[in-house]
């Protein structure tokens, strides 16, 4: 279990105006020593082997990255990051600012995804391949007889600060064990004890593991999507309902069902996370 501290809820993460963070968190998130960081012939070069990795950057310690930049060039989001390396207002910062262009990412490629299906469904005669399309559109978001309306409803994607809510709640702030050794944000578990597959956690539970943060967020997504038990949270966020109060619509997602939304909005109202929606 997490303390409020841990959530986030005592206190509020520190914004930047210009948009920038600096580079010695994001190598301490990455396991580099404290060492590695501070010396600058050291970070010369190290950061030259990973400029392959890394698109380029200018591999300086102590120098800044622009956010546009971490969203265009998609600096660190598939990478293995340890949160846990982080302490405090930074950690949420680096969160945060990891998740953003995910989310972005992901909604971008679901309203591409709907644009898409919209077009097939509103034709009168379809082409095999647009068939193909709609029957495959069918088949991932679970719709039994081909009715295309519960189709379009089934293709959201919650509100940003909702999905850092919940990834914050469930990891931990992405210190959880499974969330460092799955990259599991959101405590999916899973059906699957093959340790490439799964991260064990005590006797015998079992979490899903995902080879990024991009998988582990795009699984979650779907699962609202599909899952029966949120048709009434999709309806909410079909009739463009904010978080806190789609929150409510989350009890089916824990054990400790009320409780659970009210630790979502704290989370929210403290860490100012609407700021983030469009």
């Amino acid at each position: 279990m997490y303390s409020d501290a841990d959530m986030g809820i005592s206190r509020k993460v520190i914004t930047s105006n210009s948009g920038q963070y600096n580079r010695d968190v994001l190598g301490k998130s990455m396991g580099f020593s404290a060492d590695f960081i501070n010396s600058e012939e050291k970070m010369r070069k190290k950061i030259f082997i990973l400029l392959i990795f890394l698109f380029s950057f200018t591999a300086f310690s102590g120098t800044t990255i622009n956010e546009s930049e971490l969203k265009n060039k998609q600096f660190y989001l598939n990478k293995r990051i340890d949160f846990s390396a982080i302490q405090g207002n930074e950690r949420k910062k680096l969160f945060i600012q990891t998740l953003v262009p995910i989310i972005e990412n992901i909604e971008m490629e679901i309203k591409t995804e709907k644009e898409q299906v919209k077009k097939i469904i509103e034709k009168g005669v379809r082409t095999q391949e647009e068939k193909d399309i709609l029957n495959n559109a069918f088949a991932k978001y679970k719709v039994k007889n081909m009715n295309t309306d519960e189709l379009l409803n089934k293709m959201i994607v919650p509100p940003t600060s909702l999905i850092i809510a919940q990834a914050s709640l469930e990891s931990g702030w992405g210190t959880s064990n499974v969330a460092k050794k799955g990259n599991n944000l959101f405590g999916m578990k899973s059906f699957s004890k093959e340790q490439e597959k799964s991260v064990k956690v005590g006797k015998g539970t079992y979490y899903k593991k995902y080879n990024t943060i991009d998988d582990s967020v795009k699984d979650y997504i779907m699962t609202l999507a599909r899952h029966g038990a949120y048709k009434q949270l999709r309806a909410a966020i079909v009739n463009g309902e904010n978080s806190l109060k789609l929150v409510k619509h989350l009890n089916n997602y824990s054990e400790i069902r009320e409780e659970y939304g009210r630790k979502l909005t704290t989370i929210i109202k403290a860490n100012d996370l609407l700021e983030h929606d469009a």
